[in-house]
């Protein structure tokens, strides 16, 4: 099974389903969201298993104080997504940036421009370091 940041596709698929649609959601906005929308026909014992897997993992919040649960994203998708590289770049490459993107970049050739940007990046990063 392929991960997608960490995520089986399903998951990926709720995730990507909060990080588009911000803010609390009821379970039937979630279901009426995968079926009508994405024309999958889960059954409500589907929608709700992968949402307590997303709880029980730490991706989710619910609020269960009123009397419908409100579901949402615990991080935004940018947050996650530098997270789970951070973590790969220390358990893949001993923390070692270079060697990092030097995967990353494999071999590809790269545009005058995007070393461009690399290189502004780089300076941006070690001129803030100094201040």
């Amino acid at each position: 099974m392929d991960k997608i940041f960490g995520f089986s596709e399903t998951e990926y698929e709720y995730m990507e389903f909060f990080w588009d649609n911000p803010g609390n959601k009821t379970f039937k906005e979630i279901l009426d969201y995968f079926n009508n929308v994405k024309a999958k026909g889960w059954k409500k014992q589907t929608v709700s298993t992968f949402l307590t897997l997303l709880i029980d993992k730490g991706y989710l919040n619910v609020d269960k104080s009123k009397r419908k649960y409100l579901y949402s994203s615990k991080c935004d998708k940018e947050k996650h997504i530098s997270s789970y590289l951070q973590r790969m770049c220390e358990n893949f490459f001993d923390g070692d940036l270079v060697n990092f993107i030097s995967a990353i970049v494999g071999d590809r050739e790269l545009e005058t421009d995007e070393c461009d940007k690399i290189i502004e990046y780089a300076q941006n990063l070690r001129d803030n370091r100094k201040k």
